[in-house]
């Protein structure tokens, strides 16, 4: 697959010359840049996600670490397509902090790709793709982590607090501890 990869983006017309080699007068050069080929995608395995309770995707002792202590089902329409099992992991403190767990069984991460007005940065959680998601123009809302897990499907994973304002890369943070703590107890649910 990298082979592939490396293949069509070389006939593309990506060249060989250095920044600042002279052209002689008269020659032409063409070079160009795949901005639109989605990265390779890497999973250590396949988890598909159809028919598993969200609230079961955190253990007691993972919500411990995480220091939130209830689950509760709160399916949401993540990505367009119908509601999807979500779960919301929470405190009863201040501040305030939740950890939405989407299990999305109808789009990839390739759906976040040109979301309007969501930053998508490519990241790996546990040695998976993953996309890491910001409102544009904001650093204080929340951050989410979507996860290939299977095709067609991903781990999402956002992270909020209320009553405290924690950095953007503290909430980014948040959100792929609790995505790696997930990728851990999703094999043995499905």
């Amino acid at each position: 697959m990298v082979v592939a990869a490396t293949l069509g983006l070389v006939a593309v017309g990506c060249t060989d010359r250095e920044p600042g080699d002279a052209t002689p007068v008269g020659a032409t050069t063409t070079t160009s840049t795949a901005t639109s080929a989605a990265p390779e995608k890497v999973r250590p395995r396949e988890v598909k996600l159809d028919g598993i309770d969200p609230c079961k995707v955190l253990t007691t002792a993972q919500m411990e670490e995480l220091a939130v202590v209830e689950a509760e089902r709160n399916d949401g329409d993540i990505v367009k397509a119908g509601d999807e099992p979500v779960c919301a992991y929470g405190n009863n403190d201040s501040p305030r902090v939740t950890y939405e767990v989407g299990l999305v069984t109808t789009k990839g991460i390739e759906y976040w790709r040109g979301s309007g007005n969501v930053a998508v940065e490519q990241v790996e959680v546990s040695g998976y793709s993953a996309v890491q998601l910001t409102f544009k123009g904001t650093s204080t809302v929340d951050c989410a982590v979507s996860v290939d897990v299977a095709d067609g499907q991903q781990l999402y994973v956002d992270f909020s607090s209320i009553g405290q304002t924690p950095s953007q890369e503290q909430m980014c943070d948040n959100a792929k501890k609790a995505a790696e703590l997930a990728l851990v107890t999703l094999p043995t649910l499905a």
